[in-house]
């Protein structure tokens, strides 16, 4: 049989050449990591990680911002801070695609909030408008806490849910971009991407739970995620009433009913939260 072949060593091409799969940004992140210790660079592994990533960090960039020079300023730095992070040893630790397009809208908003002269699309923008003047003081307040709260619970999540989520719910990534993206086939997109969410789910109510103040409401808990699973009526008597009673947790139930909202809402705290 003519053509490439298969041995126990592993596929071959012609001439008996065996394939060799890319390195992981895993490995390469590791490599990087030894060489900043050793006090060298391995400019090999930066170029290639810069190479793999550019073109999606550049279209999250010029979705950010309306100038185009903005835009590739933005992804300069963005390479600059994720590589001074892993150098501190912070920063990404698998897919370095998420941690990227997050550096690069919260530096978007850093330098529109900083010297006003980058102009930011109506759609990032649109997550950093105050609320309308002679709104309610302590709804403002009450939207914000859940909005920190939601940011807190997303930031508990392994990088893999992290990542799903933000590229089906906050960018709303078109259905085949996102498998392309993640490495993965559609149907694991949709199967990590429920994971992820009752895994959200589970941090918020978490957060809430240590957050709530006042005892009867830690022990509506188990009931309370429960019934957010359910999408219906709170079963119970008890927890019905609590909710009539408890703003904070009537507000907690509402959020764990549409996180996916919540989670939307709240991106620039996600952003903000780092």
């Amino acid at each position: 049989m003519s053509g490439s072949r298969q041995t126990t060593a592993g596929p071959h091409h012609e001439g008996g050449v065996p394939e060799v799969p890319p390195p992981s940004d895993r490995d390469l992140t590791r490599r990087l990591r030894r060489s900043f210790a050793s006090g060298a660079v391995d400019q090999a592994v930066c170029d290639l990680l810069y190479r793999r990533h550019r073109a999606a960090v550049l279209a999250c960039a010029r979705a950010c911002c309306r100038v185009p020079q903005d835009a590739e300023d933005l992804v300069s730095e963005a390479f600059m801070r994720t590589f001074q992070a892993v150098r501190s040893g912070a920063g990404p630790r698998d897919g370095w695609r998420p941690y990227l397009l997050t550096v690069v809208r919260h530096t978007a908003i850093e330098w529109r909030a900083g010297d006003g002269r980058t102009v930011l699309t109506p759609d990032v923008e649109a997550w950093c408008r105050p609320g309308p003047a002679g709104g309610d003081p302590q709804r403002q307040l009450l939207d914000s806490e859940d909005r920190r709260l939601v940011a807190r619970s997303f930031h508990t999540l392994p990088e893999r849910w992290k990542a799903v989520l933000w590229h089906t719910l906050v960018e709303d990534d078109c259905a085949h971009h996102v498998p392309l993206l993640l490495g993965i086939t559609p149907s694991a997109v949709t199967s990590l991407a429920f994971r992820a969410r009752e895994g959200l789910r589970e941090a918020y109510l978490t957060a809430h739970l240590v957050a709530a103040p006042d005892e009867r409401c830690r022990g509506y808990g188990a009931a309370l995620g429960a019934a957010a699973r359910r999408r219906g009526r709170p079963a119970g008597r008890g927890l019905a009433r609590h909710l009539e009673s408890c703003r904070f947790c009537s507000r907690a139930y509402a959020e764990l009913l549409d996180l996916d909202a919540a989670l939307r809402t709240g991106a620039c705290a996600v952003l903000a939260d780092r």
